[in-house]
């Protein structure tokens, strides 16, 4: 006989099927409601990780900057100008000196002798000079002593025969023809005789002269080879040529310096100005003549761009900048230091804090926040930085 069967009917959350319906329903409510509770933007985020920045309108400085340092505009490197061993430092490397301190002594024995034996040279060289005056005045005396003796001579004949011409004129037989001839003749004779003497002590009076004037030149150029050397003696001591402070000097006692070897280097502190390195993206709008602020860390000065280098070394151009103002007491060369330059003055323009990474003159993608909170993308046009 057939037995009615009794099936057993599942409850709806057993059912695999619609437990899956009921959970995707269940999730889907969740998400609205959580959308309408916290907000429809994609994505929430503290606002204190966030960096914001006003839109302003107004004045605004445009103005590119660098790093740098101070470089001394007079800069002088001392050379050895003999050769040498060094016996002394007096003043190392930091050091102020002013003009004229000595800063290292050397020494070279052989410069020394060479201007001993120069002395010595010059000294004989005086003796022969005053000895051969000596025997030139005299040859000029005793040659001036025959001029004089001859022209007596000369002007005594004269008077004999002028009167011998008037015993003759006379028609007096005092004086025969014979011997007013020889006195006519003895005349003639002794006047060539003086002239021939005044000749020669004209000559050697022009030889006296050339000799001397040898002389002197000798005397000279040995003063000269003396005066060298005991300036060479001199050099041994090096002395600063100028007011400043001693950047360089390695030199150590009993060092061997050749001639034209570096002794130090020595800049002027007053005579400082800036070298700036720029991004060649920035140097676009840098100019000579913009003013520019230089921040030393202890300060803040004036300046104005001189100098502009038309190279680009590793992405950077150099820029020089004079100061135009006096400079703090802890402003030494090769002290690094932070340039602003002003590059151009706009009157009335809307402006922000520089976003970062983003270009001048170039579009950007920022975050614009209303006034309930949420910050949506906007493309801005962007112009000088």
């Amino acid at each position: 006989m057939d037995t009615k069967r009794v099936i057993n009917k599942k409850a709806w959350w057993q059912k695999p099927k619609a437990l899956f319906s009921f959970l995707l329903i269940m999730l889907f409510t969740a998400l609205y409601f959580y959308s309408q509770k916290f907000s429809s933007a994609d994505l929430q985020v503290n606002s204190d990780h966030l960096l914001f920045a006003q839109v302003k309108q107004g004045p605004m400085t445009v103005s590119v900057s660098g790093n740098g340092s101070l470089v001394p505009e007079n800069i002088q490197w001392l050379a050895a100008r003999v050769a040498g061993r060094v016996e002394q430092v007096l003043v190392k490397a930091g050091t102020g000196v002013k003009q004229g301190d000595v800063i290292a002594l050397l020494s070279n024995p052989e410069l020394q002798q060479q201007a001993e034996e120069s002395r010595w040279e010059q000294e004989t060289l005086i003796a022969q000079f005053d000895a051969l005056k000596v025997n030139l005045d005299s040859n000029l005396l005793q040659q001036e002593a025959q001029v004089l003796k001859a022209l007596f001579s000369y002007e005594t004949a004269s008077l004999h025969l002028e009167a011998e011409t008037q015993l003759i004129n006379n028609n007096t037989s005092v004086v025969s023809q014979i011997d007013y001839k020889k006195t006519q003749m003895n005349v003639t004779q002794l006047k060539q005789t003086w002239k021939i003497q005044q000749k020669l002590y004209d000559k050697l009076s022009l030889n006296m002269q050339a000799q001397i004037k040898a002389k002197n030149a000798q005397l000279n150029k040995l003063s000269k080879i003396l005066q060298r050397a005991e300036e060479r003696i001199a050099s041994l001591s090096i002395m600063a040529p100028m007011d400043g402070i001693v950047q360089e000097s390695d030199l150590k006692p009993g060092q061997q310096i050749s001639e034209g070897g570096l002794i130090a280097k020595i800049a002027d502190p007053k005579s400082l100005f800036a070298e700036v390195q720029l991004s060649e993206l920035s140097i676009g709008d840098v100019v000579l003549g913009q003013p520019a602020t230089i921040d030393t860390r202890n300060g803040i000065v004036r300046g104005e761009v001189i100098r502009i280098d038309p190279n680009v070394i590793e992405g950077n151009v150099q820029v020089d900048i004079k100061i135009i103002e006096a400079l703090p007491r802890n402003a030494r060369p090769d002290l690094s230091i932070t340039a602003k330059i002003n590059v151009s003055e706009l009157t009335d323009t809307l402006y922000i804090q520089r976003p970062a990474f983003v270009r001048a003159n170039a579009s950007s993608s920022l975050y614009r926040v209303d006034q309930e909170g949420y910050a949506r993308k906007v493309i801005v046009q962007l112009g000088q930085g």
